[in-house]
């Protein structure tokens, strides 16, 4: 049990961490969204939409030409790539790349700024960038006939060199970060800026803010994630003190009904224990194979233990919000989550009961007799026959036809409610309760 709880409490802490993991972007079939940069991005029907968060062994990488995926997303990611658009009609890509430094965060928004000014810090960026080539000194102009923001237009042209190709990138600061639409032509011809321009075109934003509002988001922010660190580090202590507080518990138990069986044992030895006595209740049942299979599905799935059924509880409702959001890999990896999880419980309850079928000799179809008295029972008929204190039970459940008394987790006895005759499972419970 205690390797089967130290499994499970892997299995929360996994699907709480995945539970943490959420895209920041999201693509339809006409409709890129991201929440970080409060971007939407209408784009026609056969326009392909990849981001870093795009699985590279989805086939849309094969639709855009892209041989090599996981170069390209690591690319991606060097690169600040938020996503890259293909259209499948002209074959052309372009990569949205976002960058947020101190000097964007200055200039905050190019909205309000006049195309001089815009220009003025463009030449001042480029200027002092050290890394900048003054070989290929970019072009720099201003468009605002795209969809109302000021769009920076920059364009490297080298064509002339040895691996003549050219660029053209439509750049804007808002929300205090730089956004570049960038696409790249390769050869000596002039490049085709229609689809970038049907791209910038359909740019929007959710969230247009002031530099203090975006402070106040950023801080929140921030409060929400500490909020996040600190809950999925109490959850985490907290399981974990619950597994070393239960099973100190538990062992606790175990040493105090110990210390009774040796107690009322001496006692039997030394003739205090009035033996004599005829019992409260006298039941003799029958096992069989087939009593034994509904023992083990009531043990797996009528009466399961309460971590499984938490596991089960998490992970659910995980998957459920997984789901809704359209996240469909996350879903596809908690499905497997939940499905080791009730493989691991179906084994250990088949295990379970395998062992209680040998231990009772089952095959044999054994009629084992249950002697209740005032301070134990005594069980007759069975391999293990011996005398039990009621303090060793530790539940008394009924399902279908049958009564189970458990003796910890590893040894339950059953009942069948057809040969209580002497009294009804509610008196049985009563006595075992009322001793205990």
């Amino acid at each position: 049990m205690r390797k089967n709880s130290i499994k499970t409490l892997a299995l929360l802490i996994l699907a709480a961490a995945f539970f943490l993991i959420t895209p920041a972007a999201r693509a339809s079939a006409a409709e890129f969204n991201n929440e970080t940069h409060y971007l939407k991005i209408s784009v026609d029907d056969d326009v392909l939409i990849m981001t870093q968060d795009t699985a590279q062994y989805d086939e849309i990488w094969q639709k855009a030409g892209i041989a090599d995926p996981s170069t390209t997303l690591k690319s991606f990611k060097d690169m600040g790539v938020v996503a890259s658009f293909y259209e499948l009609s002209s074959k052309l890509t372009v990569n949205l790349i976002a960058n947020r430094t101190s000097s964007t965060a200055d200039v905050f928004s190019f909205a309000g700024m006049s195309d001089s000014d815009i220009l003025d810090y463009m030449n001042n960026a480029m200027s002092s960038a050290s890394s900048q080539s003054t070989a290929l000194p970019p072009e720099f102009s201003v468009s605002r006939d795209l969809n109302g923001l000021p769009f920076v237009r920059i364009f490297i042209d080298a064509r002339s060199t040895e691996n003549p190709c050219s660029e053209v990138i439509y750049g804007t600061i808002i929300n205090g970060e730089m956004l570049q639409f960038d696409t790249f032509t390769e050869g000596k011809g002039d490049g085709d800026e229609s689809f970038l321009r049907k791209i910038v075109s359909g740019v929007s934003f959710s969230k247009v803010l002031t530099p203090e509002e975006y402070e106040e988001l950023v801080r929140v922010a921030r409060l929400k994630l500490i909020v996040i660190i600190i809950v999925f580090v109490v959850l985490i202590a907290l399981v974990i003190f619950l597994f070393v507080f239960l099973g100190k518990r538990r062992d606790k138990k175990a040493k105090q009904v110990s210390d009774a069986m040796t107690a009322f044992r001496e006692r039997m030895a030394a003739g205090e224990v009035d033996m004599s006595a005829p019992p409260t209740y006298t039941i003799t049942t029958s096992y069989d194979e087939a009593l034994f299979e509904r023992l083990g599905m009531f043990r797996a799935w009528i009466c399961p233990e309460p971590t499984f059924v938490i596991l089960v509880g998490i992970l659910a409702v995980v998957t459920i919000s997984k789901l809704l959001q359209a996240q469909l890999l996350h879903v596809i990896v908690l499905g497997i989550f939940i499905v080791v999880l009730l493989y691991m419980h179906y084994s250990a309850a088949d295990k379970a009961k395998d062992a209680l079928k040998k231990r009772y000799d089952v095959k044999s179809g054994p009629k084992p007799t249950f002697r209740f008295y005032d301070e134990f029972f005594k069980v007759t008929g069975l391999p293990s026959a011996s005398e039990y204190i009621y303090g060793q039970v530790t539940a008394v459940r009924t399902w279908s036809d049958t009564l189970y008394i458990f003796l910890g987790d590893s040894q339950i006895m059953p009942i069948r409610l057809s040969d209580l005759t002497d009294c009804t499972a509610a008196d049985l419970k009563n006595l075992i309760k009322s001793r205990k």
